[in-house]
């Protein structure tokens, strides 16, 4: 009774908290980037949606209730109007926090824009203590993610390494290394207030081309570089130019590294939104969606209202969603979108003041309540938005060892992954572990710190499919399978060399160590094998037990030679691993068995003589591997056996004297240690337990006990659900297969206990079926239901392995009235080694079951305790039962902590079936780039855009590329994409399409009418029209290089009489100075590409390496008829093929493809087929000129 109400009282508990932390003040937890989405720690997409403040008082309502530098009044200020917020029911979950010069900045200094001018680092530490982190820190007590920006705003113009550029570098470095700010889960950063124009290396000035964007990327990649390296792993979002609205050129050189989304703003008239629904979603398709595709989006100023207010920086109308007006269709866009954050920039102090209730007839419309002004639509549109898309709790019961200030505590992982291998690949970690037989297994993990770790793959699917793996005819292989592994990365190639008492010998190899992985079995086996493969480029294995081998290898790791080089009877020596570090070969060996201990051998030859030195005696710590960081630290990777929880990992510092490796300190085991200096600093990570099963494969946790009998566990048949089928009639829970299981973790708090709990549908089981849950050992235990005569009993049963013939099992039955559904339970403790079952039928009140028992660890199964789901028939098959979730909470309900409205998907919703482009050839601008559009049809017929998801090979890589799903033109010519795509299931299917880059394109699409004004183009004739006074030609968006070419030639059909001039820009703005050449009566323009002068003296250069816009400017509404455009270095301005005369091909011979400015595109093809599949354009076939009309 004590235990019920103990579980009673913490079941009220957490209602209570649940309660405490609705809206106002939701949870919290670190957010992170997946994909194009941000997301909670249980994958769960989250938009934000806020407000901002601005600790300064003028922004304060111009100084009434503070100013004097006034800390305890900003404080008493600030923290009111948030309460304020909260307590009108706005359902924000986010503060935008500018950490505002006016405490920055040295007092009565005054400089051209609020940056590095008047800075002053000391105060901007002692406010940054003292203002900005508890504002930061009130905030996310109210349930507020906090994003700071930088003290002040960007200067008109801003350059790589330039003063602005190492202010940012020195606000973030100092913002990012302060401890409390790192501890802060819920801080995020946006690095800077609204950049206007990039300056380039040549000192141009400009924005929205691809030459400032990837100045932009160096500005700030330092900085986001300079963070992680601080340690700070929470979301960074990145401003583009033009006062944070143009990004496209982030999908071409996005922002690498971890947990990047980027920060917009936007304002009624910006994007077009003054022409209505569809030219803002046109510009926000061009300017915001590039960078949509992959990664999220927050929008950190915007609000809109009638300028009769004076209340918004925006004056616009609310309007209606899709038609005019700019907030309903700000939100339709960000709303399609599904991955937008927003907030609106209303001073906090008028928010604070709202009310949902309308005026009263006949009472004028107010700001707050006008729902043409965004208060009143924002406050109700926020509360649908609570309903969805917010963030859910972490989980309490996560098991790691960084104590999260530096140091880590042993065991590195408390559970278990025994006779670990560890080595660095780059930056990153990775450890394999013995799994037995338990599949898939061969557990590979990944960390970058050596003590948080996550799951990369588990690459042994199964060792072979007999009755012994298969659990059939009485055979099975408990206590045996893949353990001691040998793990290497040589050549690109990762290597898993493993033994079998049984089989033998195995490798597995993999280019990618998430797979896929490939098993070979080998002709011979190598006990506890250690492979090494050396500089001289041979191969070795050192081998055995008691006396150690080292064997060479051929390439097909076939045994070329071998000799023994260690001997010791009777000892256990065993567990080796082989190295060469400086001028010896190291064999690291344990002495196994019970107590166990290190030691290491060394030689100058791999082949002996070998010296010996005992290394670590000390809790049964052995066992492992050496590894290197990156800062040239040695540390080793050991295990210590701890009881039932089975053999868990112990990290040990290494020190060198005399060349030989020193463990621990002075030779002592560290318990609790300062973390490996690994040249950074990562969060602290957690390996997941929790399933919900909504996912379409099974988490890296999971693990059969033997191979599975795929035939009978499902995913699909109840989406959201584990399905269990019973496949065959056995006789108890040893036989059973599909029994799936995963590690029990320990805490450090010797008291905390391990919880396992499923929720169970029992609906469609049958006479003799007893299915639940298990701790797996030897003995094993568990808690069930069991159907007898028809009837529903509660089962609980303690049975021996080892001693089975000796010990007899132990049962409690009790009939039990549960409807459909039963939740069972397991806890484990690991300070006092007992486990015991409990049950409830409303996954509320948990009641014991069946007796506490103590756990133990014996060979007879060689791993660890794990939990176990099963479901078996002692009568007849055809029985199954739904797992709805699997936790280790303590408390757990499935809607606290992931989306309810899960409405589950079939097998055919998820496995591709074609993939396809729009159009086989794809036609695109030289100096631009321009979004592709990938889709996938699946079985069932509905369609995704793929674009970002797939991988491209392209014929000519000189051509064109693809990045973040944008097609990037290089050079004219034409190139084969061969796009592919697997689905989650492991399906791929593949397409092909032409690329085909331009340089002067009489192409619609490609060839701009509307330059400037609004006229037309037609392709068939050529004919351009423009506006009056408006210009049509070619758009470089990224700048086109003619700097190669001496001269530019345009050639009309006919003479014009509209004023028609070329213009060339060399600046991204239609309104800079150009070069300009006038027509007048001439059929032909002929442009020194070097002597080109703009200016309105004509006094400046116009540089033929960057140019913008090549058009035809005129005095409009007539038709300006062209011939060809072309490049050429002939002085007399000849075509490059000095061919003039349109002709079709004639004699059907082996010839070559050219564009018309020279680009070979086929090589000795036939010319009856020379022009097939080609994009509309003029070509040289043979020695011919031809045009292809499309």
């Amino acid at each position: 009774m004590k235990e019920q109400n103990r579980v009673l009282l913490t079941g009220l508990l957490l209602l209570w908290s649940m309660m405490i932390h609705a809206w106002p003040g939701m949870p919290t937890p670190r957010l992170h980037v997946e994909g194009r989405y941000l997301k909670d720690p249980h994958g769960n997409t989250v938009n934000l949606h806020g407000f901002a403040q601005t600790y300064s008082p003028y922004f304060n309502e111009r100084g009434q209730y503070w100013n004097n530098y006034d800390v305890a009044g900003c404080l008493r200020y600030n923290k009111s109007m948030i309460d304020g917020i909260m307590a009108a029911d706005w359902k924000m979950s986010f503060l935008r926090l500018h950490m505002d010069p006016y405490w920055s900045s040295e007092p009565g200094c005054s400089g051209r824009y609020e940056g590095e001018e008047c800075f002053s680092e000391t105060r901007f530490r002692k406010y940054l203590d003292e203002v900005f982190i508890p504002m930061a820190e009130y905030a996310i007590s109210k349930g507020l993610y906090v994003i700071m920006r930088p003290p002040g705003v960007c200067p008109e113009e801003m350059g790589k390494g330039d003063v602005y550029n190492e202010y940012l570098l020195k606000v973030w470095d100092i913002v990012s290394s302060h401890p409390k700010i790192k501890s802060m889960e819920a801080v995020m950063f946006e690095l800077a207030n609204e950049p206007i124009r990039i300056r380039l290396a040549d000192g141009t000035v400009g924005a929205n081309s691809q030459p400032h964007f990837d100045v932009l990327k160096e500005i700030f990649q330092p900085i986001v570089d300079r963070i992680r390296a601080n340690g700070f792993h929470n979301v960074l979002w990145i401003p583009g130019s033009g006062y944070q609205s143009q990004y496209k050129g982030y999908a071409v050189n996005p922002i690498e590294g971890e947990n990047i989304g980027y920060a917009i703003h936007i304002y009624p008239g910006w994007f077009g939104s003054a022409n209505g629904y569809a030219e803002f979603k046109k510009e926000w398709d061009a300017n915001v969606k590039p960078v949509a595709d992959f990664a999220p989006i927050t929008v950190t100023e915007m609000d809109w209202a009638d300028e009769k207010y004076e209340a918004s920086w925006g004056k616009g109308h609310t309007g209606t969603a899709g038609g005019d007006g700019f907030g309903a269709n700000f939100k339709k866009i960000t709303d399609d979108s599904g991955n937008v954050s927003w907030l609106i920039f209303t001073d906090a102090n008028r928010l604070a003041q709202f009310s949902p209730t309308p005026p009263a007839q006949g009472v004028p419309y107010t700001f707050l309540n006008d729902p043409e002004a965004c208060p009143w639509p924002a406050w109700h549109w926020y509360q649908e938005y609570a309903k969805t898309e917010y963030p859910r709790p972490a989980f309490s019961y996560q098991s790691h060892s960084d104590n999260g200030d530096g140091t880590f505590t042993n065991p590195v992982i408390h559970a278990d992954f025994p006779d670990p291998d560890v080595i660095r690949v780059g930056d990153v970690y990775y450890m394999v572990s013995t799994t037995m037989h338990i599949f898939p297994g061969a557990t590979l993990l990944k960390s970058y710190d050596l003590v948080n770790w996550s799951y990369c793959s588990n690459p042994l699917e199964l060792i072979e499919s007999s009755d012994a793996y298969n659990l059939l005819n009485g055979k099975d292989r408990y206590s045996q399978g893949q353990w001691a592994s040998s793990l290497k990365y040589h050549n690109g190639k990762f290597y898993i060399l493993f033994n079998t008492l049984s089989e033998g010998g195995y490798l597995l190899t993999a280019t990618d160590p998430e797979g896929p992985w490939d098993l070979r079995h080998l002709t011979k086996g190598f006990y506890d094998p250690g492979l090494h493969f050396d500089d001289n480029g041979k191969v070795y294995v050192v081998h055995g037990i008691n006396t150690l081998t080292m064997t060479e290898l051929d390439k097909n790791f076939e045994a070329l030679n071998e000799q023994e080089v260690v001997s010791r009877p009777n000892t256990g020596l065993e567990g080796s691993h082989l190295y060469k570090i400086g001028d010896y070969y190291y064999i690291y060996a344990t002495y196994g068995g019970w107590p166990a201990s290190q030691t290491v051998f060394r030689s100058t030859n791999i082949f002996g003589p070998y010296e010996e030195k005992k290394l670590l005696d000390e809790e049964n710590i052995h066992q492992g591997a050496l590894v290197e960081t990156q800062t040239g630290e040695w540390w080793t990777m050991l295990f210590y056996d701890k009881g039932p929880y089975g053999r868990l990992p112990n990290l040990q510092p290494v020190s060198w004297t005399d060349n030989w490796p020193v463990i621990g300190v002075n030779g002592t085991a560290v318990k609790t240690y300062r973390k490996p200096n690994v040249g950074k600093e990562y969060p602290i990570t957690t390996l997941p337990t929790n399933d919900n099963f909504r996912n379409y494969k099974l988490g890296m946790q999971w693990g059969w006990n033997h191979n599975p009998d795929n035939a009978n566990w499902s995913l699909f048949e109840n989406p959201g659900h584990l399905r269990l089928k019973t496949g065959a009639v056995v006789s108890n829970l040893l036989e059973a297969r599909n029994t799936l299981t995963q590690r029990v973790f320990g805490y450090h708090s010797s008291t905390k206990n391990s919880y396992g709990t499923i929720s169970l549908d029992i609906s469609h089981m049958k006479e003799g079926d007893i299915a639940g849950l298990t701790v797996f050992q030897d003995p094993y235990a568990y808690i069930g239901i069991q159907i007898e005569n028809g009837q529903k009993k509660l089962i609980w049963k303690k049975c021996e392995i080892e001693q089975a013939e000796t010990v007899a099992d132990v049962t409690q039955t009790e009939a039990i009235d549960c409807g459909s559904k039963i939740y069972l339970r397991a806890v484990a403790n690991y300070g006092t080694g007992k486990a015991r079952f409990y049950y409830s039928t409303d996954n509320s009140t948990y009641l014991p079951f069946g007796d506490e028992y103590t756990m133990q660890f014996k060979l007879s199964v060689f791993v660890g305790i794990r939990f176990g789901i099963f479901n078996f028939a002692t009568a007849q098959t055809g029985g199954y039962v739904d797992v709805d979730w699997f936790s280790t909470e303590e408390t757990f309900e499935e809607s606290t902590y992931y989306d309810d409205s899960f409405t589950g998907y079939t097998e055919d919703e998820i496995t591709i079936d074609k993939i396809y482009t729009d159009s086989s050839v794809i036609d695109l601008l030289i100096g631009t780039s321009q979004t592709l559009k990938l889709s996938a049809r699946f079985k069932d017929g509905h369609t995704e855009n793929i674009t970002t998801q797939a991988t491209y090979t392209i014929s000519e890589g000189k051509v064109a590329s693809i990045a973040n799903g944008q097609l990037i033109s290089i050079s004219e010519g034409t190139t084969t994409v061969t796009a592919s795509f697997s689905d989650r299931l492991g399906n791929t299917q593949r397409t092909t399409f032409e690329v085909a880059v331009h340089t002067f394109p009489f192409i619609s699409g490609l060839f701009n009418p509307s330059i400037f004004g609004n006229g037309t183009f037609d392709q068939a004739t050529r004919t351009l029209i423009t506006s009056q006074w408006g210009a049509g030609g070619w758009r470089y968006s990224n700048g086109v290089d003619l700097s190669a070419f001496k001269y530019l030639v345009v050639e009309l059909d006919a003479v014009q009489d509209c004023g028609t001039e070329l213009r060339l820009f060399d600046e991204n703005s239609y309104w800079s100075s150009c070069a300009s050449y006038r027509f007048d009566g001439n059929l032909r323009v002929v442009v020194d590409l070097h002597a080109m002068r703009k200016g309105e003296n004509a006094n400046q250069v116009c540089d033929p390496s960057h140019l913008y816009y090549i058009c035809f400017w005129s005095h409009g509404n007539r038709p300006i008829d062209f011939k060809k455009a072309y490049v050429t270095n002939s002085d007399n301005y000849e075509d490059p093929t000095g061919i003039e005369k349109d002709i079709l091909p004639q004699e059907d011979l082996p010839v070559d493809v050219y564009t018309i400015t020279g680009i070979k595109v086929r090589s000795q093809v036939l010319k009856s087929k020379a022009t097939e599949g080609l994009p509309a354009g003029i070509y040289i076939v043979g020695r011919e000129k031809v045009m292809v009309l499309r």
